[in-house]
């Protein structure tokens, strides 16, 4: 049978990347090099799993509302799912429902320190202001997937990202393991759409539409970067004015 892979793929911890304007769309020549760094990461990724006899790859663009990856450099067969994919408002929360189908291992690239981590390049956990508690322990995105993951027997086959976040993962994700994903991704999920700065990523993510790169879907995109660009320069500097650690 074809083996699924899903790259997880987020932009602070990227390779290269060294400051936060590489990873805000409101600083479109920095982004731009980011965008690039990204996907040239993810194309190492998929050509080490096909090298490894890997039929189905699939990557989640999960940097704000998904519409980082250069989706014209995807190798045929290749699909990119925004972050907006991710099954979080369903009863049941599921990886394997956010890949779309089977899911036998995750890969996971370009993640970063948790929200507490006082050291960190653009440390956060979701939100700026969040932080992620279980069992006592303070998660990073990198250990919530991973216990997700583990709750639906999915393997995580590596993890890439800054060194903080290596160091953070130390030899276990928690001294508490969750039953079911939905236990804890619901809960975040919960917990994101009432933040301020979720409301004001999915206005965005209606100016910039992610999905299958058709012509006017690609027109959709540009024009709502025209309009999207004032108002994401003015609310990202109040992000990074509130969050002094994304600045190294």
């Amino acid at each position: 049978m074809p083996v699924n892979v899903l790259i997880a793929a987020d932009m602070e911890g990227i390779a290269g990347i060294e400051r936060s304007g590489e990873c805000l769309p409101a600083y479109p020549s920095a982004y731009a090099r980011g965008r690039r760094l990204m996907t040239d990461e993810i194309l190492v990724a998929v050509e080490a799993l096909r090298k490894g006899g890997v039929e189905r790859i699939a990557v989640g663009d999960w940097h704000m509302v998904g519409t980082n990856v250069e989706r014209e450099r995807m190798p045929a067969g290749v699909e990119v799912r925004p972050i907006a994919d991710l099954a979080l408002t369903e009863a049941e929360s599921s990886m394997a429902k956010a890949n779309g189908g089977p899911l036998d291992a995750v890969v996971m690239i370009g993640h970063h320190a948790s929200t507490p981590n006082p050291r960190a390049f653009c440390s956060h956990t979701f939100i700026w202001e969040m932080e992620v508690l279980l069992g006592g322990d303070s998660l990073s995105e990198v250990q919530v997937y991973a216990q997700a993951l583990a709750a639906e027997g999915v393997p995580v086959l590596a993890v890439a990202g800054d060194r903080w976040m290596l160091e953070e993962l130390g030899e276990e994700i928690a001294s508490a393991t969750v039953t079911g994903p939905d236990e804890l991704l619901g809960a975040i999920a919960t917990a994101f759409r009432a933040s301020q700065v979720s409301r004001e990523y999915r206005q965005l993510a209606k100016l910039l539409p992610a999905g299958h790169d058709s012509r006017t879907r690609a027109l959709q995109r540009r024009l709502g970067s025209l309009i999207a660009t004032p108002v994401m320069r003015s609310k990202e500097r109040r992000w990074l004015a509130a969050a002094p650690r994304a600045i190294d």
